[in-house]
């Protein structure tokens, strides 16, 4: 066999044993437990991308007009979509915790230049920081993305899932807090205040400290047993093996979904700028996380369930996410209409109309984030390869960042809010059937896992010639 060959194993995902066999617990040291490592990838994410995400839930990163920052959003986006895409080559070659520590600096820096902008209005700095920020969380993905799916056990993998979307939103529920305390009296609109940025950017800095406690995968243990490995390998078979991985047929097909997963950020976060005020916006990024926690463990629960075969989990998770975004996108065109027939400045005393919109965005972002985890979890029966899940979830991020971008570049200009909505809709119903063909063999026909097979030989030949080296002659 070519040593760049990639073969496929056949692995039956719907016998109930060998999710039983799972149950036997091996002892396991706290530090180098799955839930360890889970708890140190969230807690990065937490200081990191988490914290980005508490000032972009105030949309346009708090500033006062959000057509630049989503023009620099975007920008970052496009780098961040690339970065995705090869962050997984980069791992291999320098290893996941020296990448977790890089990955963790660049949000720092585009925190400082939120505040430099809105102090100053330097604009140059704020699409550098933003540039930057998308190369480290690029990097980041591609490093949180396979110890998710392959550190824990299998049988508990959906409430591992879950518990790193409490920690990766308990950021933004942290930091929402903190704005919404700086900002409560403020109830114009407008941009928040500076200390919000400088408070965000100290609890940013404790993210490379976090990053050092990552164990490497081989010194990982489950409760199962099975040890991890992580390959090192030349360029030649890396960029081989990346290659026959993102190219595969179920990654190809389920690239639409990851497309549209993300892409209606840009238009919530722009109607939070342009009808609400400053305070209640610092509401919404105090509450709305609660919904990605909610949807993450609602979601994760389910698809550890071990009364449905995966077969219904799958099937019916998918099916159940789906009616939901198209459910919520009807709401939004209802909702759409009355603002713009309105004009309101949106407070939370206003009644109804701060129910609607409200309920909303919290909706949003529990149907997304359980979307989210269910590719997550789709994703993980394919492969039980650390570094071939490190480029398909590296694919799955740089897909959806690929879609962030053109969704905040169509909002970096006043264009009409029904382009958004139009496109949204067409995209999860252009994603449907393609996506269909890959969950329909899950738990039902012999889902093709990928794997380096070469390697796992040319592994048992070199331990069998340690062996023989250290018998007496």
């Amino acid at each position: 066999m070519k040593e760049s060959e990639v073969t496929t194993i056949p692995e039956f995902k719907n016998d109930a044993t060998s999710e039983q066999e799972l149950t036997y617990s091996y002892p396991v040291h706290w530090f180098r437990g799955t839930i360890f490592q889970i708890l140190v990838v969230g807690g990065v994410f937490f200081c990191a991308p988490g914290m980005y995400n508490a000032l972009s839930s105030l949309g346009a990163g708090g500033l006062a007009t959000p057509w630049y920052a989503n023009a620099t959003a975007a920008a970052g986006y496009v780098f961040m979509a690339f970065f995705c895409l090869i962050g997984g080559i980069i791992v291999g070659k320098i290893g996941v915790k020296a990448a977790l520590l890089i990955s963790s600096t660049g949000d720092i820096i585009y925190a400082g230049s939120l505040y430099l902008n809105s102090k100053n209005g330097t604009q140059w700095f704020l699409m550098f920081g933003s540039i930057i920020s998308g190369c480290t969380d690029g990097l980041m993905y591609t490093v949180e993305g396979p110890v998710i799916t392959s550190y824990p056990e299998p049988h508990r993998r959906g409430r591992m899932l879950a518990l790193w979307v409490f920690m990766r939103n308990a950021a933004p529920v942290i930091g929402g807090a903190i704005i919404f305390g700086l900002n409560s009296s403020l109830d114009s609109s407008g941009g928040v205040s500076l200390e919000t940025y400088l408070v965000i950017i100290g609890i940013m800095c404790a993210g490379p400290f976090i990053a050092t406690l990552l164990s490497h995968p081989e010194n990982v243990q489950r409760k199962d047993g099975v040890k991890i490995r992580m390959r090192k390998v030349g360029w030649r078979q890396t960029f081989n093996e990346w290659y026959q991985v993102v190219c595969s047929a179920n990654i190809l097909l389920l690239c639409p979904l990851f497309f549209t997963s993300w892409f209606y950020g840009s238009y919530i976060g722009t109607l939070q700028t342009q009808y609400m005020n400053v305070r209640t916006r610092a509401l919404c990024a105090f509450t709305i996380p609660w919904g990605d926690i909610a949807g993450g463990f609602l979601i994760g629960y389910f698809l550890d369930n071990q009364r449905m075969s995966i077969k219904q989990r799958a099937r019916w998770s998918w099916i159940g996410l789906m009616i939901l975004n198209l459910a919520l996108w009807t709401w939004t065109a209802i909702v759409t209409k009355q603002l713009e027939d309105e004009q309101p400045v949106i407070d939370w005393t206003s009644g109804g109309l701060f129910g609607k919109t409200f309920i909303l965005f919290v909706l949003f972002d529990l149907a997304t984030m359980a979307t989210q985890i269910s590719l997550y979890w789709i994703i993980s029966q394919m492969s039980d390869d650390f570094i071939a899940l490190s480029y398909m979830t590296g694919t799955l991020r740089g897909v959806e960042c690929a879609g962030q971008a053109v969704a905040y570049g169509i909002k970096s200009s006043n264009t009409t809010d029904w382009l958004s909505i139009g496109m949204n809709v067409g995209l999860i119903i252009f994603s449907l059937p393609f996506a269909w063909i890959v969950i329909r063999k899950i738990g039902v026909v012999e889902f093709e896992k990928i794997s380096f097979s070469h390697f796992a030989h040319e592994e048992k030949t070199a331990d069998e010639k340690s062996i023989d080296e250290k018998e007496p002659a």
